[in-house]
């Protein structure tokens, strides 16, 4: 829907004092960053406060609900309200009295609103059990019921707020919300349970009294709320929370160094030396190092425990080889021996011997000398054959003896494959025996070798086995105590290094504090400024000829000091004072609605309405007609309902001439309650329309001219109603309701807001209000604009003309529900 022009307001639109929402001052959240972008602080720091006040501007921003409007509240069994009775309001703003004798009912529907709302009446906190216990009405036994009606903003159609109790407790209610199209649920779907604490709708004549003699830190926080600052004490609340989680992971992490020194300290271990000198590193432990300690990676200074792992890594000489090569020795050298003995080795020499004598006698067959001893003799085939029969002999006599003499060459070299040079790194106690040892590879004689082999491999095996053992002892106790040390040290470097990772991060913070520190003072001034104002020119219209002047609001403290508390400065005929010192108790209650308005009227609200119950009772008649000025400025931007039987309140509207509309509340006997509406701004100018009509000797012009007017001012209220309950429908927000409707300066404009919800289209609202209330219309409309021409228009039958504007006006001054 485009609004682009509204109707005007009442007659005394223009004498009202400008309302906080009709200002337009920057929002916090461009003032924070207008002061966050001038600032000194690094880019990361200004991220993280975005960051922190977004989440606290998000966070409100998810559940904010919208603008409400009360519609009407029905109750039954309730209090003084025995069978249903029905109070029916319009959900836009204005003011509504509801007014009726004490014991009327009036004050019922009103705690019953607020019941419905809170779940509890704010008149019975403190007092004695005894005076809630009689909440039920005691003429009708009906289950106790309030139903509350609710215009929401950008709905078509009314939500229920319904309220009934399963028990006898009052306070223990059963409450259900049911919004169209979206079925019902639980109260807390709505959205209001912080709103109702930050921008409370409902003030009785007990809350005047609690709100002046508070606890001065309730009176400060009810303020600072409404102001906006506590996105700055939210978004200080997420940063302290991450202050802390860093400050304990580092001082965690801190703590825990000395006993980790001291039990590395207690190890001759050269890891848990080098895990000490790490963890003192100056500035911030050696991480790196550590990690490599607790890994087991090698490292440049393990050179004592790389010789100990060599050592404990020793095997020298395998005596279970060493021992059985020396005996096989041994036993080749006997073997030889009694071969020699047993005159093989001769038997072979023979054998050799005749085998060339032989083989030259068949080489020289002719020769009659003997070679070997030059006889005549000669050697012939008999001999030949003699010879080798006897070379045959000899060699299997010599074959032993071979055999002997291979076997001691296997064995020799079977000892010198055992004899293993010295591994590059030796021990200082190992050099001469392993000298020793190496050295028997270059013995010759078989039985020397034996010997020298034998001994110096028992030498180096034992001196080898008593350095491993000491060794793997040493790596053991080292091992031992190390294995207790690293599972402890591996938890806290992790630990520890995600504590140190996050110091530039806790500077950040920290900055950010002090940032949101220093700038929250000079913005608590700025948003005070508008409620001080506020409160300032609503106590101007309230004091009345009092002698106290309000000349400052101020909050003293910070929202997170024990010692904060709301100060208001007075004078009193010229001499400073305390407020709450020196007013009277009227004085005081104006003050106190002073302090409550502003709130209620706060721009972030989402209640559109504002119930208040028995304002008056201790105020002299000149603060009743400034509180009636007051109601009636709170009225453009908020939908008042006033509870009173002080019928003061009502006159001192009627005096001034200031708009309201006016519900009597009576009672029957058993406790019948039903409303009536006495008085409505529209019901008010037809009334002074018939009144005029009915007046006998009047000028013509008065005909011609002014009840013209008046039925004019009918019709404007009329279509001024029904633009703001369509505007609320569209979800338009209400200071752009506000201007549309003051933009509108003719009656068609503020016509065409009413029908259409766009002032643009005043040439389409003849053809409308004669579809709506038939083609008589239009001539009546133009017969109201004819009054404010010099010529008049033409009125033979005032009544019936009064009547005609009236039909039209009750036609038209609630929008027709397009929804099916």
């Amino acid at each position: 829907m485009t609004v682009t022009a509204h109707p005007a307001q009442s007659t005394h639109a223009e004498e009202s004092a400008p309302s906080a929402e009709a200002e337009d001052p920057q929002t916090l959240s461009g003032l924070l960053e207008t002061r966050l972008a001038a600032s000194v602080l690094s880019d990361a720091t200004k991220a993280m406060l975005r960051e922190a006040l977004g989440d606290v501007e998000g966070a409100a921003a998810a559940t904010a609900p919208r603008r409400v409007y009360l519609d009407s509240v029905s109750v039954a069994g309730f209090r003084g309200i025995g069978p249903k009775a029905w109070l029916s309001l319009a959900p836009k703003p204005g003011v509504t009295l509801v007014v009726g004798r004490n014991g009327s009912g009036k004050s019922s529907f009103a705690e019953a609103i607020e019941t419905a709302f809170t779940g509890k009446s704010a008149r019975w906190d403190g007092l004695n059990p005894v005076y809630r216990s009689n909440w039920r009405n005691l003429h009708d036994g009906a289950a106790p019921k309030i139903e509350v009606k609710l215009c929401e903003e950008g709905d078509t159609k009314p939500s229920t707020l319904t309220c009934t109790w399963a028990g006898d407790d009052v306070t223990l209610p059963d409450i259900e919300f049911k919004r169209p199209g979206h079925g019902r649920g639980a109260f807390g779907e709505a959205g209001w349970q912080q709103p109702l604490t930050d921008y409370r709708p409902f003030l009785s004549y007990s809350d005047l009294d609690r709100m002046i003699s508070g606890k001065p830190s309730q009176m400060y926080d009810a303020v600072a709320k409404i102001l906006g600052l506590g996105k700055l004490t939210g978004a200080d609340d997420l940063l302290q929370l991450l202050e802390k989680e860093l400050n304990t992971a580092l001082k965690s992490a801190e703590a825990e160094l000395p006993g980790l020194v001291e039990m590395l300290s207690g190890l001759e271990d050269p890891r848990a030396d080098a895990a000490i000198a790490a963890l003192g590193r100056t500035g911030a432990p050696d991480f790196d190092a550590l990690t490599v300690l607790v890994e087991g990676l090698p490292t440049a200074d393990a050179g004592h425990l790389d010789g100990l792992r060599a050592a404990a890594a020793l095997t020298g000489p395998d005596l279970d080889e060493v021992g059985p090569a020396v005996d096989r020795l041994r036993e080749a050298v006997a073997v030889l021996g009694d071969v020699c003995a047993s005159g093989a080795e001769d038997a072979h020499q023979r054998a050799e011997l005749l085998a060339k004598a032989l083989d030259h006698s068949r080489r020289h067959p002719g020769e009659e000398v003997c070679p070997v001893c030059g006889s005549a003799r000669l050697l012939d085939e008999a001999w030949a054959e003699r010879a080798a029969d006897q070379i045959a002999v000899l060699r299997q006599e010599a074959a032993a003896a071979e055999e002997a003499r291979s076997a001691l060459r296997r064995s020799v070299d079977a000892v010198r494959y055992l004899v293993t040079q010295a591994p590059n790194w030796l021990p200082a106690a190992l050099v001469d025996p392993w000298e020793e040892w190496t050295a028997c590879r270059g013995i010759a004689d078989p039985e020397q070798l034996a010997g020298r082999a034998e001994n110096s491999a028992l030498v180096l095996a034992d001196a080898c086995a008593v350095l491993r053992e000491e060794a793997v002892l040493e790596l053991e106790k080292l091992d031992e105590g190390w294995r207790r040390c690293v599972a402890r040290l591996a938890g806290w470097l992790d630990r520890a290094r995600t504590a140190h990772a996050g110091k530039p991060r806790l500077r950040q913070v920290k900055a950010a504090r002090k940032w949101l520190k220093d700038v929250g003072g000079e913005l608590r001034e700025e948003q005070l400024r508008p409620f001080a104002d506020h409160t300032q020119r609503i106590w101007e219209q309230l004091r009345q000829q009092s002698n106290v002047d309000l000349r400052s609001v101020r909050l003293n403290g910070t929202e997170k000091a024990s010692m904060r508390k709301l100060v208001m400065d007075v004078c009193v005929d010229g001499t400073e004072a305390s407020a709450l010192g020196v007013m009277s108790q009227g004085e005081l209650h104006s003050l106190a609605l002073s302090l409550f308005l502003p709130r209620a009227a706060a721009p972030d609200s989402p209640f559109g309405f504002v119930v208040i119950d028995d304002p008056v009772q201790s105020m002299d008649p000149a603060k009743v007609h400034g509180l009636a000025k007051v109601l009636h400025d709170l009225g453009q931007s908020r939908q008042v309902v006033v509870f009173t039987h002080d019928t003061r309140l009502q006159r001192a509207f009627h005096d001034q001439e200031l708009a309201v509309t006016v519900l009597q509340v009576e009672r029957g006997d058993r406790s019948m309650v039903k409303v009536e509406r006495e008085t409505d701004p529209v019901a008010q100018a037809l009334k002074d329309a018939r009144a005029l009509a009915s007046t006998t000797d009047l000028p013509a012009v008065a005909m011609t001219h002014v009840l013209p007017g008046i039925c004019r001012t009918v019709l404007e209220r009329a279509f001024t109603e029904a633009a703001w309950l369509r505007m609320h429908r569209a979800g338009i927000a209400e200071h752009e309701a506000q201007a549309a409707i003051t933009d509108a300066n003719t009656l068609r404009e503020i016509a065409a807001l009413g029908l259409f919800g766009d002032a643009s289209r005043a040439g389409d609202i003849y053809r409308e209000l004669s579809r709506r209330c038939g083609p008589q219309a239009v001539g009546l409309v133009r017969q109201c604009q004819e009054g404010a021409h010099p010529t008049g228009a033409s009125m033979p039958a005032p009544h019936r003309f009064v009547d005609a504007i009236a039909v039209i006006a009750e036609n038209v001054r609630k929008p027709e529900d397009s929804t099916p």
